[in-house]
């Protein structure tokens, strides 16, 4: 059984699973991003909520990922109040470490949908735009390059934007 699928079922267990004589416990640590920050390695793992806050976040934010290091795991949830006014991005820090796979949009006020992929060879930031609850973002490092899925809940018609560092 793969991590990710180990973890979710400890999740759906309460957080705990016993075996005779042995326990396997989940703490799930969150990490409360309110505006512009650098992550650190050690908080690979951990849950980061973005804008939480009533009204969302005060600003545009950028969070930027640590030095590339293989088997490092970010997930990220927009949990603000509602949409919010401000953007965030999230930014490998180069773009030789750039991001691969894709993220899905629902435009809450279009009612469509569609898919953003970066460039493959050097889109380095991700910019999600005035995001809305139920916005999720996972990220993870081979050592070099930073794969990424998930889904973003927007009211702008492209709510995803994949670019260079400026």
């Amino acid at each position: 059984m793969g991590s990710k699928r180990a973890l979710n079922l400890l999740r759906r267990l309460g957080g705990e699973f016993r075996v005779e004589n042995a326990s396997l416990r989940l703490d799930q640590q969150v990490v409360k991003v309110t505006a512009t920050t650098t992550l650190l390695a050690k908080d690979s793992g951990k849950l980061h909520i973005i804008g939480p806050l009533n009204a969302g976040l005060a600003a545009d934010t950028i969070v930027t990922l640590p030095t590339a290091e293989n088997g490092l795991v970010y997930e990220f949830h927009f949990v603000g109040g509602a949409a919010d006014a401000q953007d965030f991005q999230l930014n490998t820090g180069a773009d030789a470490n750039y991001f691969i796979g894709g993220v899905f949009q629902h435009d809450i006020g279009g009612e469509d949908g569609a898919i953003y992929h970066p460039d493959g060879n050097s889109n380095s930031t991700c910019n999600i735009l005035t995001p809305d609850g139920g916005t999720e973002i996972e990220v993870w490092c081979d050592g070099t390059l930073w794969y990424i899925s998930g889904w973003v809940n927007s009211a702008t018609d492209t709510g995803v934007v994949f670019d260079d560092q400026s």
